[in-house]
């Protein structure tokens, strides 16, 4: 097992709120928005209404009027995307279309029993699924900004091209990197210093059966957060740490986009909207009221303070 992989492999969030718990309303919130993300409020009124709502629909049961807080996270979770997918949609020139909205009530008169839902509830469902499809029309960056985009934060493109090396002492992680700030190639670098039995072989890259890079949300779902957190900051062809994971001590090594940039062209050409989303929700500003949990971009999603 790779010395950053989760030993637990965590659950894919659903962009369809009809699958969301009851949220009980007296969480004690401290301000009015539950959420903001780049200026975009989610009221704390506009995330009760949608879980009162959901619950008298009869989705999920209720228990002495309580639900357990990762519900309620997943709920808030779901609606910060959703709001993040019509931002993603203006900058890169898509909308949701009446075709969008069409096929996907389609879908669910098939599929799901809808009659004790609201009209919001029933609209809201269809906007955030119909956001999914308008974003597969979304087109890649070409290479000149995705160059630009990657050199700026590897991260807002929505995958991650990264070689590393783990250590048990932290001191060992620092002399490391001082090799390489003196010129030591970072891949001979793992070899001889990382604790991966794959290492020398590897020179600590992390990627696919058949590609350098990894999508982010990949990352966001299988790998050490700790990690994840610390690859989110590592800038191209720059020996990133010392960062401390339940592994032990990790530099981390963002590769340059040179190296790399047929790799990124082949993951955005398989899925350009939904990476480039993972990546906006990783790398812009999104507030979340203390009451709820804080966003942690490393997963993606609201978690507990």
């Amino acid at each position: 097992m790779s010395a950053v992989k989760n030993k637990n492999f965590l659950a894919t969030k659903s962009a369809a709120l009809a699958s969301l718990a009851i949220f009980v309303a007296s969480c004690g919130a401290t301000s009015n928005a539950a959420a903001e993300i780049n200026g975009r409020k989610i009221s704390r009124s506009e995330l009760e209404q949608t879980v009162t709502e959901l619950g008298e629909a009869g989705q999920t049961p209720v228990i002495d009027g309580e639900i357990d807080g990762e519900t309620v996270r997943g709920i808030l979770s779901a609606l910060v995307q959703g709001a993040a997918t019509d931002q993603v949609l203006k900058i890169y020139g898509e909308e949701i279309t009446a075709a969008d909205r069409d096929e996907i009530k389609a879908k669910i008169a098939q599929n799901t029993d809808t009659t004790e839902f609201t009209e919001g509830l029933k609209d809201l469902i269809v906007e955030l699924n119909a956001g999914t499809l308008a974003l597969a029309r979304v087109a890649a960056p070409d290479a000149k900004k995705a160059a630009e985009m990657y050199e700026k934060s590897p991260a807002t493109l929505g995958v991650m091209c990264v070689r590393h090396l783990v250590v048990e002492q932290e001191a060992k992680a620092i002399e490391a990197i001082a090799k390489f700030n003196a010129g030591s190639d970072f891949a001979k670098l793992a070899g001889e210093y990382s604790v991966e039995p794959n290492a020398k072989e590897s020179g600590g890259a992390l990627g696919g059966a058949d590609n350098a890079c990894m999508t982010l949300a990949e990352y966001q779902s299988g790998f050490d957060v700790d990690f994840t957190a610390g690859a989110l900051l590592a800038k191209p062809g720059v020996a990133f740490g010392p960062v401390k994971s339940s592994f032990g001590y990790h530099v981390i090594y963002a590769r340059p986009f040179v190296e790399v940039a047929e790799d990124i062209s082949k993951l955005m050409s398989k899925s350009a909207g939904p990476n480039l989303l993972t990546g906006y929700l990783a790398t812009t500003k999104i507030k979340v009221d203390s009451a709820y949990g804080t966003w942690s971009s490393a997963r993606g999603g609201v978690v507990s303070n």
